[in-house]
């Protein structure tokens, strides 16, 4: 069974709403390391409960087969993660359902596979070339910023 880091805010009722979602869709055909369920951090957190999350995240995404992010809402936690996974060699799958013909960046469109609705996003999960690491993607085919 693969394993998945799903990355993705749910700080707002839509972005709750979208990863809830995308994690019912997933959880039961792919190992997924989901943060949201695996700690959270809050203003009355100490500083050893918030460094244990960070590593309890580094680790997840460092046994990730690849790293399935919801960008979405933009969350900046979420696009710090994406980057340290592009740094560690982990294929990432951008899932963007709203992005809706506006640009995409350009930075997030050559270091990952992109996914648009569910249906794509369920085809690349179970393609096994998804899970095959470049150093730049190809393939993207929206308008790029």
């Amino acid at each position: 069974m693969k394993k998945i880091y799903l990355a993705g805010g749910w700080f707002t009722p839509e972005m709750e709403e979208e990863h809830t979602r995308i994690y019912n869709l997933i959880k039961d055909k792919f190992d997924v390391f989901n943060p949201k369920l695996e700690g959270i951090v809050s203003k009355e957190s100490d500083e050893i409960t918030s460094s244990n999350i960070l590593i309890g995240n580094l680790k997840g995404i460092n046994n990730a087969d690849l790293v399935l992010v919801i960008y979405d809402y933009k969350d900046s936690g979420t696009i710090w993660e994406s980057g340290y996974a592009y740094a560690k060699y982990k294929p990432i799958l951008y899932y963007a359902e709203k992005l809706n013909g506006k640009k995409f960046n350009l930075m997030l469109a050559k270091t990952g596979y992109f996914a648009s609705n569910e249906k794509e996003l369920i085809e690349l999960l179970n393609n096994e070339h998804t899970y095959n690491y470049h150093t730049i993607y190809e393939g993207y085919k929206g308008d790029i910023e």
